[in-house]
């Protein structure tokens, strides 16, 4: 005849303090890929393709143009990058309030596309510069 070892005799369920321990666990697990979902909301501004944008647009230009319309293409791009990231911080932050208590004055909008076409803007002007061995 088979005896249960006496350290196991009469364990049939867990421990009241095991049973705590893995309910805040599966909480935690839970607030965790929540938060992860909501971050994966809005990407990172580096991480936006370039939408492409065809360099022949500014052929006819002139070296000067050129060069002011890739200083304020760029300078668009860093702004709206900006408001990209902030936009991410603004994600995490709504995870960690109630919902109620958001306001609609925050009026931050996800800049993927803005971003993009300006990425685009950016790489054809390059080009284009290139193309007429603009001084950079």
């Amino acid at each position: 005849m088979l005896r249960e070892p006496a350290a196991c005799a009469g364990v049939d369920t867990l421990s009241p303090h095991f049973s705590a321990k893995v309910t805040f666990m599966r909480s935690a697990l839970t607030v965790i890929a929540l938060a992860a979902t909501l971050a994966a909301c809005t990407q990172r501004a580096d991480s936006i393709g370039a939408i492409p944008v065809s360099p022949e647009e500014f052929a006819g230009s002139s070296c000067e143009t050129l060069l002011s319309q890739y200083e304020d293409e760029n300078a668009k791009l860093k702004d709206l990058a900006q408001e990209q990231d902030s936009e991410i911080v603004g994600d995490v932050r709504m995870f960690g309030a109630s919902l109620g208590s958001m306001s609609e004055d925050q009026n931050i909008k996800n800049q993927e596309t803005a971003i993009a076409y300006a990425k685009g803007r950016v790489n054809a002007l390059d080009i284009a510069m290139r193309r007429k061995n603009c001084a950079m």
